[in-house]
């Protein structure tokens, strides 16, 4: 199909410091000394790498509230300040740059450890029911599951597709991959990847429009039904901007087979509309 509207791409820069031997030396007595610990090293790592407090507690999974209150903690201990707090973000100050080197290298050896951890465990084997939206399960898990059967031949899965919400509880489902986190407090969630979504349509479709954002008025769309609204995000897209859907589906397959005869345009993530 043709991508005829697109989000904007963001971009990220990374920066790597060679580790000074002598400030490992240093953070060695420090650690002795202070009440150093990893999480620590891997609170500085985020707010260093996102230069944001907002960011680094998405990255790291708690409130930014938090994430201020251990960072204050952590440099209270140190006895110094590690980021000049401005309007733009987080500036590193000198002792930050000297730490980073350091601070890497405890993480590096911490990502070992695990390896060597999981490398020594009992092989992985039983069944795992996965509760996953039919969109999910086609365009990201299946072409995986070849390369998962391969590393670990003793697991075997079911997916159990359904946009709605699993009850992990009763044992509907050992996983769900969803795109909302869940509203119970005694679920582990971790976020697995964010994306952009386009609006799609056929060649002959995308053809008869404008250029420009301004173009999608007066659209006819493929829509989700109304029960999907709640958990799928271009359903909720569809329900805040109201655009006409002249049909509805709760099949994702079923959607994109409406577009591309041309019925209407059609909000996916950009990547399953480029497949």
């Amino acid at each position: 199909m043709s991508a005829f509207l697109l989000p904007p791409k963001v971009g990220y820069a990374c920066r790597h410091v060679v580790p000074r031997f002598g400030m490992v030396l240093m953070l060695q007595r420090m650690a002795s000394e202070l009440d150093f610990r990893w999480d620590d090293l891997r609170l500085f790592l985020a707010a260093y790498r996102t230069r944001s407090l907002t960011q680094a507690a998405r990255r790291l999974g708690l409130n930014q509230s938090t994430t201020s209150r251990r960072l204050a903690a952590f440099e209270e201990t140190l006895g110094a300040r590690l980021f000049d707090r401005t309007p733009e973000g987080l500036v590193p100050v000198e002792l930050a740059e000297r730490l980073l080197g350091p601070a890497e290298q405890a993480e590096a050896a911490t990502h070992e450890a695990a390896r060597v951890v999981a490398s020594g465990e009992a092989a992985v084997e039983g069944e795992v029911r996965v509760a996953v939206t039919e969109g999910v399960s086609y365009y990201v898990l299946a072409p995986a599951m070849a390369r998962l059967r391969e590393t670990h031949p003793g697991v075997r899965v079911t997916f159990v597709i359904s946009v709605g919400v699993a009850d992990l509880t009763r044992r509907e489902a050992d996983l769900a991959i969803r795109f909302a986190r869940p509203s119970r407090g005694d679920l582990v969630h971790k976020r697995l990847w964010s994306g952009e979504y386009a609006l799609f349509g056929s060649p002959a479709f995308a053809a008869r429009l404008g250029p420009g954002p301004h173009a999608i008025r007066g659209l006819d769309f493929v829509g989700w039904d109304d029960q999907t609204q709640a958990s799928i995000p271009e359903a909720r897209w569809e329900a805040k901007a109201g655009v006409r859907c002249v049909v509805r589906a709760s099949s994702v397959t079923t959607r994109i087979a409406l577009a591309q005869a041309g019925c209407g345009a059609i909000a996916l993530a950009r990547s399953w509309g480029r497949t």
